[in-house]
């Protein structure tokens, strides 16, 4: 019988982001599912988001699988999946995979919080029809991705690819929920699990050295990619498929 895994998108972003992953794991015999979260790609919005609210809306989706899945979450994926998995943690397998997890300490918590007043403040001082012009262009996305984007002889397709997927949110007030949800919360290490953090060592979110350090003390193992930022389903999507195979395999 084939594993199952759910891979799970981050901010901006879609199930096309996590597609080259999903391909390189299918050829190892899995079976893979990659939903849009609510009001991103073709998924429709949900009331009232919060991290409860998709942890129930994953939780809907979950149950109608035949059997338990593995779950990998991808940066602001990375913070649902490990929200849901501490509050459903028998629907899923003992096994969970964070890519690009966000971690912060509590200065760098502190900065996230006001970036995230000052960007929403400023965005709705915007009519509404205007915010969400800004926040979908292409200027916007490029600088993102070349913020996020290590690997410089890569950058163009990167930017090519991000701006093709990441401009997909119901509204701008959806994507700005979603920017509080990534901003103001952090990946947990879900207890009673064996947990995988996969982090590029340039990724400018969160710093490797902090990854590995609350790796150790949450007793999960952390697996650093060399050459590779935050983007790294873009930049080094074999790699991560091959690492999230042999965590799998070693039962």
């Amino acid at each position: 019988m084939k594993r199952t895994v759910i891979l799970i998108h981050g901010l901006r972003g879609d199930h096309h982001g996590l597609t080259a992953i999903a391909k390189d794991l299918e050829t190892k015999g899995y079976e893979v599912l990659t939903p849009d979260l609510p009001g991103s790609g073709e998924q429709s919005d949900i009331a009232q988001k919060d991290l409860n609210t998709y942890a129930e809306w994953l939780h809907d989706y979950v149950l109608k699988i035949d059997r338990k899945p593995y779950i990998i979450g991808h940066s602001m994926g990375s913070i649902i999946t490990s929200y849901y998995v501490e509050k459903y943690p028998q629907e899923v397998q003992h096994k969970v995979i964070l890519l690009a997890p966000i971690f912060r300490t509590r200065t760098s918590q502190k900065g996230s919080n006001l970036l995230y007043a000052l960007t929403s403040g400023a965005l709705h001082i915007l009519p509404k029809q205007s915010r969400y012009k800004v926040m979908k262009s292409k200027t916007v996305s490029f600088c993102i991705s070349h913020f996020l984007t290590t690997d410089k002889t890569q950058q163009k397709r990167i930017d090519q690819l991000h701006y093709l997927y990441s401009g997909r949110f119901a509204s701008a007030d959806s994507l700005l929920v979603d920017m509080k949800i990534s901003m103001q919360n952090q990946t947990k290490t879900p207890t009673d699990k064996q947990v995988l953090y996969i982090i590029g060592v340039k990724d400018r979110l969160t710093k490797a050295v902090l990854a590995r350090s609350v790796a150790a003390d949450q007793g999960a193992k952390c697996i650093e990619l060399v050459g590779t930022g935050h983007l790294l389903n873009y930049e080094q999507p074999t790699k991560v498929a091959e690492v999230i195979n042999d965590f799998i395999s070693a039962e």
